[in-house]
């Protein structure tokens, strides 16, 4: 089977950047779950975490922050590939990772200043494209220069909204700035993947109003609706602090049949129907 079939290069990886403006609607832990789930089918995997915050997508995936991270891979112009391999780590379950600490805060200052700031990261990424299947890339919760870098490298943005109105407004902010991205910096728009509805609780009377309403709101982006909404869960937390994913925690969770269902949907809507790496 083939990365794509939709006229894609399936030589190099493709680019899955994980945002939203508003903090708190499992962003991070939307980017583990795909990185996880992909792992699982037999793809080749790298995570980029972009956020420096504590509690990040490293700590959860047990990568050592005291190595070379995303602050390295960054300020550096045009790093090698030798160089952009010393920031990669193995983790057990989620592929590999090139992690952030806090220095990581540093770096929109440090980029800020640099002709093509927006292009940093897709330039660091560029050596290593060939050797991974999917690249994970985890953004800060502000439209701050880390995140529009990861907009600019992606092939595809992924959303993740819970169903309360300033994540709505986030996702609507966000959804503009993909735009910008391809109006202002690249060639072409990032194509918006998907919109994944979470910590959903379909018992609140006013959320399944609100999810309609996200619903809505992707319909004018052209961005599908990935899922029914990932239903909210403690197994969740549970498994981040276990440092094993959801589906290999409490695989028949609530959220975990709900995250793979909206994997399967990502994947589909790249062309890829079947679950699973022929062998």
């Amino acid at each position: 089977m083939t990365r794509y079939e939709s006229g894609d290069d399936a030589t190099r990886a493709r680019v899955i950047t994980f945002a939203n403006q508003k903090g708190g609607v499992a962003k991070s832990t939307t980017a583990e779950a795909f990185a996880a789930s992909l792992t699982a089918r037999g793809y080749a995997v790298l995570m980029v975490d972009m956020d420096a915050q504590p509690g990040n997508l490293s700590m959860h995936v047990g990568a050592d922050k005291s190595l070379p991270g995303t602050f390295e891979l960054l300020e550096r112009r045009r790093p090698m590939r030798e160089k952009v391999l010393s920031c990669i780590q193995p983790t057990e379950f989620f592929g590999d990772v090139i992690c952030a600490n806090e220095e990581l805060d540093n770096a929109d200052k440090t980029l800020g200043s640099r002709v093509g700031r927006e292009l940093m990261l897709s330039r660091a990424l560029e050596p290593i494209l060939g050797d991974y299947d999917f690249v994970v890339v985890d953004t800060p919760p502000a439209l701050q220069v880390r995140t529009l870098n990861g907009i600019a490298a992606a092939d595809d943005v992924v959303v993740p909204c819970m169903a309360d109105t300033s994540s709505i407004a986030g996702m609507e902010a966000l959804l503009e700035c993909v735009a910008e991205v391809g109006e202002f910096v690249r060639e072409a728009e990032p194509r918006v993947a998907g919109i994944v509805v979470t910590r959903y609780d379909a018992r609140n009377s006013l959320e399944p109003e609100l999810f309609d309403q996200i619903a809505e709101i992707a319909a004018e982006y052209d961005a599908p609706l990935l899922g029914r909404g990932v239903r909210n869960t403690v197994n969740t937390r549970k498994a981040q602090n276990s440092g094993v994913p959801l589906g290999e925690f409490a695989p028949n969770s609530t959220a975990a049949l709900d995250y793979e269902e909206a994997v399967s949907a990502y994947l589909a809507g790249i062309g890829i129907e079947d679950d699973s790496r022929d062998s």
